[in-house]
């Protein structure tokens, strides 16, 4: 007698989606568990967070005592949450963007689900996990993890009513996932806004279609604006409009005009930039997006309105971010789910037959992207332990290079032989194989390498939590977190002197080679080295050998 729950099961495609999703979240807060965290976002994240926590302020982000105005509020809160339950650990930290990467997957589902079919939804759930860029930051203490979920869901609102109008609750619930989107990035949470425009604007029939869909848009902007505002005009009260100034000022208003820390450039970063981050960062599923976008711009595959809808939605953020000067790979992420989508549908229609022969042309002249990454990757991967003279990643580094070599190369050949759907199974098998090497060698490796988490440890054994300390020439933020306390940050030697000679023990963070130099103009100071680590500041490359000491001045009583 045949069981007929279990064709159920098998028949029911948001089972499957939830599996892949539950296997994803799984697999992420794994990575999340493997590594102490990372300088510098993700530490000043996490001591932000912790510091809320320990003040009670729910209302002003800060970061060693001090405002900080990077990023809005959201991302505290949430991550306040698990770091109460489970103490301030990297799995705490990390665990509301991993949770986010798995709800932006099942949303991603139903959205692909709705444009193409239930198959396509659930390769571009698997599509979107295994990316280079969502797996580095779907799983860090940053910002990207817990925005996406919120605009995403938005999108998927937008899109759940594709060929019907906007009902008011449609615009209350994109209005309330816009304004979180704002709560946690500003002006970027706001980014599904001109992606619908430029939906509503193509899609339209006449004037009259397009004003009737941009009113709900409107209504659901407004409200948007008015959660952001119900935020910050209290925190502005309480710091006297520093919050506003700073964060629009500067984080907002210079990362547009003006490269911030290093990140811009002139006419390659301005136009070039995003296009090589898509095919370095969308890897390994680059292979198929040449042929995704053609088989979505020429109609093949989707519904009505799947073109206008994934294509607006790909390109709209890359041209926003390209007009911004400062640039970094995550501020195009929104556009990873469109690319998902469309990959997953250029896959599932490859395997019913619906692809024209130019489809197949341009999947097949996707190798001409993959493989240079695949073998940029790869030789990056067996060459970085040689390069950075680092022996513990020697040995991780090759197993991890030759899995992507192995990859690429079945997969180019896969690729041009026209065997799409093969192509696309070798690629998630290898990004969930590579992950043993990573975890349980590169990243322990790399663990050893690693100053800040050591020395925090030691210091906060060996001496008292109130103990005055501060760093002189090296500042990474993971000392905040690890040391769990307020570090006074010197860049001046006469700074350090003076700090140096105010009564008390205080401790002293300092690379060794700079300590001389002190010395000689303290001889009234006793140091006493509590904790040492020779490795690398990974931050710039550069070998480090840092020190911890505590210092007395002897001639105050």
């Amino acid at each position: 007698m045949i069981d007929s729950t279990k064709i159920r099961f098998r028949a029911n495609p948001w089972v499957k989606a939830i599996l892949i999703c539950a296997g994803f979240a799984a697999l992420y807060l794994l990575i999340a568990h493997s590594s102490t965290l990372w300088d510098r976002d993700e530490a000043r994240f996490a001591r932000a967070t912790v510091e809320m926590i320990e003040s009670g302020n729910y209302l002003v982000p800060t970061f060693n005592g001090s405002l900080r105005p990077d990023k809005p509020i959201l991302i505290y809160w949430l991550m306040s949450i698990p770091v109460r339950l489970l103490g301030p650990s990297e799995v705490a930290c990390r665990f509301c963007q991993c949770t986010g990467t798995a709800i932006t997957l099942l949303l991603v589902f139903y959205i692909g689900r709705k444009l193409f079919d239930a198959k396509a939804g659930l390769w571009a759930e698997a599509i979107l996990a295994t990316t280079l860029l969502m797996m580095l930051v779907g799983s860090a203490a940053i910002v990207e993890g817990a925005l996406l979920p919120v605009i995403v869901g938005a999108m998927a609102v937008f899109v759940g009513r594709l060929g019907l109008k906007l009902r008011l609750i449609d615009a209350v619930a994109i209005g309330i996932l816009m304004g979180f989107g704002a709560l946690a990035k500003g002006p970027l949470g706001l980014m599904p806004l001109p992606v619908m425009l430029v939906i509503l604007w193509f899609g339209r029939r006449d004037i009259g279609d397009f004003v009737r869909g941009l009113l709900p848009v409107a209504l659901a902007t407004i409200l948007a604006a008015g959660i952001f505002m119900a935020w910050l005009i209290p925190v502005d009260k309480a710091t006297n409009g520093d919050f506003s100034r700073l964060f629009f000022g500067h984080h907002v208003f210079e990362r547009a005009t003006s490269t911030l820390e290093g990140h811009g450039g002139r006419f390659f970063m301005y136009l070039l930039f995003y296009p090589a981050i898509i095919i370095g960062f969308f890897f390994p599923w680059t292979i198929f997006l040449p042929g995704a976008i053609s088989a979505t711009a020429g109609k093949r595959i989707g519904v009505d309105g799947s073109r206008n809808i994934l294509l607006s939605w790909m390109l709209v953020p890359v041209i926003v971010m390209t007009l911004a000067a400062t640039k970094l790979p995550h501020y195009i992420l929104f556009a990873w789910p469109a690319m998902a989508i469309m990959a997953g549908g250029v896959i599932a229609g490859a395997g019913r037959g619906d692809l024209s022969e130019r489809d197949k042309g341009w999947l097949r002249g996707g190798i001409w992207f993959f493989m240079p990454v695949g073998l940029g990757i790869g030789s990056g991967f067996i060459a970085a332990g040689y390069f950075l003279k680092i022996d513990e990643i020697k040995l991780p580094g090759l197993i991890c290079g030759l899995i992507v070599l192995a990859m690429t190369t079945i997969c180019g050949v896969s690729q041009a032989g026209g065997t799409f759907a093969r192509s696309a199974k070798i690629v998630i098998a290898t990004m969930i194989a590579i992950l043993a090497p990573i975890l349980f060698g590169l990243l322990p490796a790399v663990e050893e390498i690693k100053i800040g988490p050591d020395i925090a440890k030691a210091v906060k054994e060996k001496t008292n939590k109130d103990m005055p300390t501060a760093m002189y020439k090296y500042a990474e933020p993971t000392l905040n977190f690890y040391m769990g306390r307020k570090i006074d940050l010197f860049k001046k030697e006469y700074e350090v002197t003076e700090w140096l000679n105010q009564p008390g023990r205080r401790v002293l963070i300092i690379p060794r080679k700079d300590l001389a130099g002190i010395i000689q103009k303290t001889d009234h100071l006793t140091f006493d080295e509590i904790a040492s680590k020779e490795g690398t500041n990974y931050s710039n490359g550069a070998k480090l050998d840092a020190v911890a000491l505590v210092c007395e001045n002897l001639t105050v009583k």
